[in-house]
């Protein structure tokens, strides 16, 4: 899935859970090239107790089961070490709940950034049905280089962007969150506050160069979307989703109109630090 269109099918996945959804991802990368990936995964509130709701119903019905349902499992947390590369080990998880969000914090060790896989897509961390078999290109992950010196660098290979794509899985997509966008009032748009997909990279030193687009001391992002922020403007967000970028620079210009999503168009993505 190329990172525009998964961008626009965020987008619609969040929608479609009722904007519920919180994904963050971080890659914290060594001198040596070592790291971990920082994970935090939640969901809100109210769409976990209408699941649990909708679990028991179906297990009261057809089994005498007393096991109590959960969206997250500790042996499922322990096993996503695998998606992200060879090597990668379980360091440790805690679940979170609070009034508004219930989910796990899970953190992942590595020894070889340049063995790490990053994918983008949200929709692998709320797979609802049992549906296997299913693999993921590899053109579709963020990949990394790594040289090691006095000024290490990394160099991240991303997604590559599909620029004004006619797709009939597209057009699909945007017909059918079409008539969200007439139901989007006050209250929908409340719900939405919160609702965030990030992808970012934590250097452990200072940046001495880069040509990433979007750099907070030494942290890098590579994908951020904030729904609450994108949809405060609902003309933006028709355009967003309905007038694809030709090209680079045309996407660009087209970031810059909402402050609620950023998206790394450089490649590759050059963080010299030291």
């Amino acid at each position: 899935m190329k990172i525009f269109k998964t961008i626009i099918l965020c987008a619609s996945l969040l929608i479609l859970l009722a904007g519920c959804l919180q994904v963050d991802t971080t890659i914290n990368v060594q001198k040596d090239g070592s790291g971990t990936i920082n994970q935090k995964v939640a969901m809100s509130k109210a769409f976990v107790n209408m699941m649990k709701e909708f679990a028991q119903a179906f297990q009261d019905s057809t089994s005498t089961s007393t096991e109590e349902f959960s969206l997250f499992k500790e042996d499922e947390i322990k096993a996503d070490a695998k998606d992200y590369g060879e090597d990668v080990k379980y360091v440790s998880h805690e679940f979170i709940s609070d009034d508004q969000w219930e989910g796990f914090h899970a953190v992942y060790s590595f020894n070889d950034i340049t063995k790490i896989k990053i994918q983008p897509d949200p929709g692998s961390k709320v797979e609802m049905d049992e549906e296997e078999g299913e693999t993921t290109a590899d053109e579709e992950y963020y990949f990394f280089k790594f040289k090691k010196g006095d000024v290490s660098e990394l160099i991240i290979d991303r997604p590559p962007i599909e620029l004004n794509s006619e797709s009939e899985e597209n057009k699909d997509t945007l017909e059918a969150s079409e008539q969200n966008d007439e139901e989007m009032g006050e209250e929908f748009l409340k719900m939405m506050e919160g609702m965030k997909i990030n992808i970012a990279i934590q250097v452990d030193g200072k940046i001495t160069s880069t040509n990433a687009s979007y750099v907070d001391g030494s942290k890098i992002t590579l994908m951020q979307m904030d729904l609450g922020e994108m949809m405060k403007d609902k003309e933006s967000f028709k355009e967003f989703k309905n007038k694809e970028p030709k090209n680079i620079e045309e996407m660009k210009e087209f970031l810059e109109k909402f402050p609620g999503i950023k998206i790394e168009v450089e490649k590759p993505i050059s963080v010299k630090f030291k």
